[in-house]
């Protein structure tokens, strides 16, 4: 053991206070035993505080060992880990009484599994540290906190040295410093041939129609032919087949892009006899500066031409498609500032489009507009879709325009023929389908029954509620095929199921491929009921096989339409809209003048002074709660309307844009300006105050947001989605004052688009787009660090180990185990500062105490003494009284015969009574017997 004093001018103070303390004993000396203790006690607070100012530690050597063991589990070393587990446990068997052992497990950061402690076991790995890149470096600065002052220092690093991350040579002073020996195992890991897509380099902003250079760098450890594969998004835009040479390789594609926003490239390499596939891909991404792109799907072709002219002489951007190459993915989305629909119907329109349209407008800002037609809105079955939600206008009617109670009857040819099949479906199963198609836009209000037929027919639905759909389905669904045809007699049934219905609005459709040898006389009386009974008939002609005429002549004079088709697909979409149609109110052919109902900006720079134009039709809907109805019908129906969905805006113009309904307003001089207002305001404009970057931390991207002027109140959130529609959202936090922070973890490699927004009090103030791409891990490069662990065990003098038992071999030198005494020695003075205070608030006398608990003492002594002398008296007067008895005994018995008196034979002998003594009446003094030896002779 050693001293140590950390203060020595402290020691001053000692001589001082001494000084001070004796001349105060000299002037005042202590009266009492209560002074004496009052100075005492002072006397040593006074020598504690001064100890505890002077700093003093103490140093105890002793043979304290701790061992680190240090893990790389990265994916460079995914094939070594339950052997580096096995090492390790391995190594504990013989670890030494009395040490301590700990594992700390890292990659790209680290992470501690088993803290300091003496089990001699380590079951297995439980932290999960980011395994894509090797940060040797943080890894063992990291463990350096797990040792306690005072005990010998061991580590024992793990690893293949493939070091990516970080610097280990920065860790050397650290290890010397703290006297720490440093084994290493070094794994050897296994290569193979290797060729990997090293970088990508594409220009950060690029503009639209310029042509640039896309640079790709390889790298490999042998020579071989391969593939490089260019694709720019979903599309492919290069191939090259190519000579890779050892080493180092580049190689040029040329590009260009035809539409604003950030673009993803994507890099594919395929090399003969390349042993890994993980590192053959990498992505990359620019910015394409141009004009705000308006993307236009049209429903049909040539009815578009009037809006494609008022968008080109506005000087926009515009990208027309038709309705089938619509985006798919939101990405594809994200490359337009609003999309207007002409005319659309649901069905054209893929799943992937209904699948990010509403995440496209209320998420990322985008902008929709719908213009009408025959094929829009509920005609377009946009009820119960995305479209729906994001729109300012409901597909149902409600209010005084609703639509009364329906009874829809179908009646389904099920004959033989319907088993003919288009594109591997049956005519059977896509009736079946239209079947469920019409049931989905009728109410719980409506009423449905079907009938199938082929040469008899059967009641599948009878008449009823639409109530449980799913239970109707059922029966549509086991529907099967069989016989001929005869009509006849299923679509007489079906005017006695609807005769009995008491709906307002009644509606049979016949769908057939055949005929049944009737001539349409047959049919005269039974059309005359349906007209009397207010049942309306449309018919469905199937593929080349239907009798046309008869189906034409039978929808005609049942007053409904009839339809002939020989794409079998159509045939839903068919009786979906057939139910709408029934009804009479959905699309409206009528001239009116539109009212206007709200001076709003989509109708800034347009005169209404004198009047706006009227129209000659348009599609029955229904504003929304929170929409802007903007223009109403004479029917008071939106004509045009706007909504705030989200971040997006969205407008819907009932009317068509094609000229049929809608020819006044496009030669009307301020018509043009209305539909390019309609559209130029779902394009979002927000400030650039703020600045986004996004970077890759392992599988992570580091979110950092900048905007100095951000309000104290707002908050900062954003979203993400990648090339396989992986989305998701998140919320910044604030690290200092106008930078936001956020870490997502990734897992698809690729291109993700961000966005990221300012919101205050729920409305958004900004918005900012960002691009990132996702590499691979650096595990997968070649490395040439590996070197630096031979520096490192050089520079600390520490040693290269292969096997478990060479851990902990060889002598490590004693530590000094350092006790710092500065808080013991304050506490004992503050605790007995406290008593003093007591002893002398309370007017303690603890001399007085002593005395008494000596006195007490000696009086509880004496009391003992004095009761066990008692005693002792009172047991020899009872031994006298017994021995006097005797002698009286004697005495008396002296005259009679003693031989055979046995009991006094042998007291004969031994005992003399002074007989006088005896015969007197007076009492024997024991006392004296007990004080005179001579009287205890004589008894």
């Amino acid at each position: 053991m050693n001293l140590e004093i950390g203060n020595l001018y402290a020691l001053i103070l000692i001589p001082i206070i001494f000084a001070f303390m004796y001349s105060t004993f000299k002037k005042h000396k202590p009266a009492s035993k209560n002074d004496w203790v009052i100075l005492i006690s002072r006397i040593i607070i006074f020598t504690l505080l001064v100890g505890a100012f002077t700093n003093i530690s103490l140093n105890f050597k002793g043979r304290n060992v701790s061992t680190v063991f240090i893990l790389d589990v990265s994916e460079s070393m995914g094939d070594f880990k339950e052997s580096g587990e096995l090492f390790i446990n391995n190594a504990l068997k013989e670890i030494p009484k009395g040490n301590k052992s700990g594992v700390v497990i890292f990659g790209d950061n680290s992470k501690i599994d088993k803290v300091l402690n003496k089990k001699k076991e380590y079951k297995s790995i439980n932290e999960n540290p980011v395994v894509s890149a090797t940060n040797i470096q943080e890894a063992v600065e990291s463990s350096l906190a797990l040792f306690k002052k005072g005990t010998s220092k061991r580590i024992v690093l793990i690893t293949d040295g493939e070091e990516n991350q970080g610097d280990i040579l920065k860790s050397i002073p650290l290890i010397n410093e703290q006297n720490i020996e440093l084994k290493v195992n070094k794994v050897t890991s296994k290569g193979g041939d290797e060729v990997y897509v090293d970088n990508v380099k594409v220009p950060d902003n690029i503009s639209v129609g310029e042509e640039f250079s896309v640079q790709i760098d390889l790298q490999s450890n042998y020579a071989a032919k391969a593939k490089l594969i260019l694709f720019s998004g979903r599309d492919k835009v290069g191939e090259q087949d190519v000579q890779i040479q050892k080493g180092k390789n580049a190689f040029v594609f040329k590009d260009k892009q035809t539409s604003g926003g950030f673009k993803g490239y994507r890099v594919l390499v395929e090399a003969e006899g390349d042993t890994s596939k993980v590192n053959n891909e990498f992505s990359a991404f620019t910015n394409v500066v141009d004009k705000a792109t308006i993307l236009l799907i049209n429903g049909k072709l040539g009815e578009s031409e009037a809006l494609e002219k008022i968008l080109s002489e506005a000087g926009a951007n515009v990208k027309k498609i038709g309705s089938k190459s619509a985006p798919m993915k939101l990405n594809e989305f994200l490359e337009y500032k609003t999309i207007i629909l002409n005319n659309v119907h649901k069905d054209d329109l893929n799943n992937g489009f209904m699948d990010n349209v509403e995440t496209y407008v209320k998420d990322y800002g985008g902008g929709l507009v719908s213009f009408g037609g025959e094929e829009a809105y509920a005609l377009g079955g946009y009820k119960d879709t995305s479209l729906e939600k994001v729109l300012p206008v409901n597909m149902d009617k409600t209010g005084k325009n609703e639509v009364p109670g329906i009874s829809l009857n179908l009646v389904i040819d099920k004959s033989g023929s319907m088993s003919g099949e288009s594109g591997g479906v049956s005519k059977l199963t896509l009736a079946k389908e239209a079947a469920m198609k019409a049931l989905e836009n009728l109410r719980e209000v409506d009423e449905i029954s079907l009938i199938a037929f082929d040469d008899t027919f059967e009641e599948v639905v009878p008449l009823q509620k639409v109530g449980d759909k799913n239970a109707i389905k059922e029966k549509i669904a086991g529907i099967q095929i069989r016989g001929g045809t005869s009509i006849y007699p299923a679509l007489d049934a079906g005017y006695k199921i609807q005769k009995e219905s008491n709906a307002k609005i009644k509606h049979t459709i016949l769908l057939t491929d055949g005929e049944d040898g009737m001539p349409y006389a047959a049919y005269a009386e039974l059309l005359a009921g349906f007209n009397s009974s207010n049942i309306t008939l449309s018919t469905v002609a199937v593929g080349e096989g239907a009798n046309q005429t008869l189906l034409g002549d039978l929808a005609t004079v049942g007053k409904g339409r009839s339809y002939y088709t020989d794409m079998y697909t159509d045939i839903p979409r068919i009786f979906a809209k057939e139910v709408l149609l029934s009804v009479g109110t959905y699309i409206i052919n009528e001239e009116f003048t539109p009212s206007i109902l709200s001076n709003h900006e989509i109708l800034s720079g347009v005169k209404t002074s004198e009047g706006i134009p009227s129209l000659f039709g348009y599609i029955g809907t229904s504003i929304k709660k929170d929409a802007i109805e903007i223009l109403r019908s004479n029917h008071d129906e939106p004509i045009l309307a706007a909504r705030q969905y989200g971040l997006g805006k969205t407008v819907s113009w009932t009317s068509d844009i094609s000229g049929q309904w809608s020819r006044n307003y496009l030669t009307w001089e301020y018509g043009a300006q209305l539909v390019k207002n309609m559209i130029f305001y779902t394009i979002p404009q927000y400030g650039e105050e703020g600045r986004l970057s996004v970077t890759q931390e392992g599988n992570e991207a580091k979110v950092e947001f900048y905007n100095d002027k951000i309000s104290k109140d707002a908050k900062v959130k954003g979203l993400y989605n990648g090339e396989n529609d992986k989305k998701g959202d998140f919320e910044l936090t604030q690290t200092q004052p106008g930078k936001f922070e956020a870490n997502i973890p990734l897992e698809d490699l690729g291109f993700y688009n961000f966005s990221i927004r300012e919101e205050e009090e729920g409305t958004v103030k900004n918005n900012y787009k960002g691009g990132f791409a996702l590499q691979y891990s650096q595990e997968f490069k070649f490395n040439n660090n590996v070197q630096k662990l031979d520096t490192v065990v050089k520079e600390t003098k520490g040693s290269f180990i292969n096997k478990p038992e060479e851990v902990f071999t060889g002598d490590l030198e004693k530590e000094y185990n350092k006790i710092n005494t500065v808080t013991p020695l304050l506490v004992i003075s503050i605790i007995l500062f406290m008593l003093d205070i007591a002893y002398r608030r309370l007017n303690l006398d603890f001399s007085k105490y002593f005395r008494n608990r000596k006195k007490n003492k000696s009086k509880v002594y004496k009391e003992k003494t004095k009761k066990k002398s008692m005693n002792k008296e009172a047991s020899i007067n009872e031994d006298l009284k017994i021995k006097t008895e005797e002698a009286i005994d004697l005495e008396v018995n002296e005259h009679t015969p003693r031989k055979n008196n046995k009991k006094y034979k042998k007291q004969d002998n031994n005992v003399t009574i002074d007989s006088e003594k005896i015969g007197k009446k007076e009492t024997l003094n024991t006392g004296m017997l007990l004080k005179k030896k001579s009287d205890r002779k004589k008894i």
